[in-house]
């Protein structure tokens, strides 16, 4: 039903589509977010080392994303996406 709604009604989809959520900011974790959406630490490593980056320091941006994946733009300025077995599910 949201889903309906937000296509019918533009104005409403800010409403039932959330933002992304940066997690990862110039290299440094948003230990706040994180907690927010329950990601451990340990999670976060996982799905940057799934996307080829073992060190946050390389990550200028790391966000979920509304459908529960995690984009990763890296400093040298290449951009990293998931595959779809790479989501991690909002529950």
């Amino acid at each position: 039903m949201p889903d309906w709604l937000a296509f019918r009604f533009p104005a409403f989809q800010r409403f039932v589509t959330p933002k992304r959520l940066p997690l990862v900011v110039d290299g440094r974790l948003c230990w706040r977010n994180m907690r927010r959406e329950m990601i451990t630490h340990s999670e976060l490593m996982t799905q940057l080392r799934l996307q080829g980056i073992d060190d946050p320091a390389l990550v200028r941006l790391a966000s979920l994303e509304s459908d529960g994946s995690i984009s990763v733009i890296r400093c040298d300025g290449k951009e990293t996406a998931p595959g779809p077995e790479d989501r991690r599910e909002l529950v």
